[in-house]
């Protein structure tokens, strides 16, 4: 009987293809780790690979740290508008990823990139579980998200360097959303409203609307306001918050107008808008790490019933201790009291 050489097994192994043998369902999983385009192009490898790229269940839209590769906006729509309406219609989405640093928008159309809005409406259609839209650099100046999403399914939105106006905030036809992040975003919105989101966190972007926004999120438990700039937001009661980390490093001008050395006066209309802005009625087992002007606040400075560990900064003690004293005074069961400290010139 001939014998097989260990060369020859090991060529025969070599040409066998055990990628193409395995389930539909986990080389679609495999494919929604490559960028969009390259996952089309795996059509092209057998008639096994014609059709999978129809049913992949996460989609990254993405050219970051593609170099040399730079898209045009009507190459890309033309590409997504083929990529989505091609796509398996009773084939869902698990993850949708839009991220673009190298766009090249026509300034001359004066509209950047309202495609943008499109495929995040198709992506919630196909029962998008989570959705991210990163666009950087000049981009986003001419992206604009208005009208408010429609999705039972939902559940983490991440978005940076984008324009949200009018109710693109009110998450009040998103029953699933429990993470919301807004990172370098410009929020010309009177109002962030959701019944069911749990985590905020919203960092290095502008409050531009004329009014303070409000943030109406009844059943949050941890939120994030850092470094944000223009007026500090309205925060209405949140019962079930355990953290809450608010750093502002940025001027704001928001101020008593009648008020003598930053203190609130308490009549004029500046000051009775002001209830809780950002004391909050902390009704859980809460951290708060504090860096805010509320010197006026503790007017209202609600009892924090539940309240056992809090950590200030020195700003929120010098140059006098009235601030610590009003807050110790309305934490009733606190446990552990952080302060830190520095010098002073």
């Amino acid at each position: 009987m001939p014998r097989t050489s260990t060369a020859k097994k090991a060529l025969k192994s070599c040409d066998e293809d055990r990628i193409s043998n395995l389930p539909d369902d986990i080389l679609h999983h495999v494919l929604g780790f490559l960028h969009a385009d390259e996952a089309v192009r795996t059509c092209l490898l057998s008639r096994r690979w014609r059709y999978l790229w129809k049913f992949m269940r996460r989609l990254r839209i993405n050219d970051v740290g593609r170099r040399g590769k730079s898209t045009t906006d009507v190459f890309l729509n033309k590409f997504m508008s083929y990529l989505l309406l091609l796509r398996d219609p009773g084939s869902t989405l698990d993850e949708v990823e839009i991220e673009y640093d190298n766009l090249i928008d026509n300034r001359h159309f004066n509209y950047g990139c309202p495609w943008v809005d499109i495929w995040i409406r198709h992506a919630l259609s196909c029962q998008a579980q989570v959705l991210t839209v990163k666009l950087h650099k000049e981009a986003h100046f001419h992206v604009c998200l208005e009208a408010p999403l429609v999705s039972q399914h939902l559940r983490r939105l991440e978005i940076y360097e984008v324009q949200l106006k009018s109710n693109f905030l009110n998450f009040s036809s998103c029953s699933a959303l429990e993470e919301l992040k807004i990172k370098d975003c410009n929020l010309k919105t009177n109002r962030i409203l959701s019944q069911s989101l749990k985590h905020l966190s919203i960092t290095g972007s502008a409050f531009l609307s004329q009014r303070r926004i409000c943030i109406s999120v009844p059943n949050l438990v941890s939120l994030q306001l850092i470094n944000n700039r223009t007026a500090t937001p309205l925060l209405e009661s949140m019962p079930s918050l355990e953290t809450a980390v608010i750093r502002y490093d940025y001027y704001t001008s928001e101020y008593c107008h009648n008020g003598v050395a930053g203190e609130c006066c308490g009549i004029c209309a500046d000051c009775c808008e002001i209830v809780d802005i950002m004391l909050l009625h902390f009704e859980s087992d809460a951290v708060l790490v504090a860096k805010f002007i509320f010197k006026r606040d503790l007017r209202w400075c609600p009892t924090f019933s539940k309240l056992k560990n809090l950590l200030l900064n020195g700003w929120c003690v010098q140059p006098d201790l009235r601030g610590l004293v009003s807050i110790l005074e309305h934490s009733p069961i606190l446990e552990n009291l952080t302060l830190q400290l520095c010098k002073v010139h």
